[in-house]
């Protein structure tokens, strides 16, 4: 079976730029890399969190952006072992909606 594709960084819209940091540094534990006004012409603010070299491009831009609604986010990190196996993914909703998966996986999978 091949594994599905991954990606160290995905690129998330948020409505607010300052409650997006807020909630993906508390709850996710992702710390500023960089923080630009990508395009000061185009009235945006572009936000790089990660941790071990995985994260999140938040943008926020001070127009309207209509894109198709993202079904889900995952992150995957290295850490200390996750719970007894059969444990069940943490899923939690940020600030604009989108469901964010923090995985669980056997501790012969995390070493």
């Amino acid at each position: 079976m091949t594994a599905a594709p991954t990606t160290p960084n995905v690129v998330v819209f948020v409505s607010d730029i300052d409650k997006s940091i807020r909630w993906y540094r508390s709850n996710i534990g992702l710390a500023v890399e960089e923080n630009w006004n990508a395009a000061a012409r185009l009235d945006s603010q572009v936000v790089v969190m990660g941790r071990n070299g995985i994260g999140v491009t938040l943008l926020a831009s001070g127009r309207p952006v209509k894109l198709p609604d993202p079904q889900r986010v995952c992150f995957v990190f290295e850490g200390p072992p996750a719970p007894s196996s059969g444990s069940p993914p943490l899923f939690l909703t940020d600030p604009d909606g989108t469901s964010v998966e923090l995985p669980s996986f056997p501790a012969s999978r995390v070493n």
